[in-house]
């Protein structure tokens, strides 16, 4: 082999080499994101859970304590009532995940059974070793940057 041709493949193989770490220390960061993100969005899961089975009690007892002074049982029975094409879903999927601060903020969309997509915001706050729901937004609100 050519003394250039030995030259080029260990320039090639390092570059591989490099990029091959670099997409490895991604996916690790991505996974941490991920896994570390995973109480909260399973708190908004086990909410639209509640919802979907008519458990409005349930479902608003994953609210914060801020929150439910706010909005009582009823109240946000009624707001699900108002919004249902949106509040009882088939699916749910947040892509931007982000913890500060013990402040989750999860962006994503809800499928309802009508199969429409929409746009969600939720806030979470840690109470009690807990992620509860500080607020929401779902449609064109859901999009405004204010974390």
């Amino acid at each position: 082999m050519e003394k250039n041709t030995k030259i080029v493949l260990l320039i090639g193989g390092g570059l591989i080499g490099v990029v091959v770490l670099i997409v490895a220390l991604g996916g690790l960061i991505f996974w941490g994101v991920w896994q570390a993100t995973a109480e909260p969005v399973a708190a908004v899961r086990a909410q639209l859970e509640a919802i979907n089975q008519d458990d409005y009690e349930r479902a608003h007892s994953y609210f914060s304590a801020r929150l439910r002074e706010l909005r009582s049982a009823e109240e946000f029975r009624s707001f699900v009532q108002e919004n249902i094409a949106v509040l009882k879903t088939t699916d749910s999927t947040f892509s931007n995940r982000k913890i500060e601060n013990n402040v989750a903020t999860l962006r994503g969309t809800l499928t309802g059974r009508d199969g429409g997509v929409t746009p969600v915001r939720y806030v979470l706050v840690k109470e009690n070793n807990r992620w509860v729901i500080d607020s929401f937004r779902f449609g064109p609100d859901a999009a405004e940057e204010d974390d």
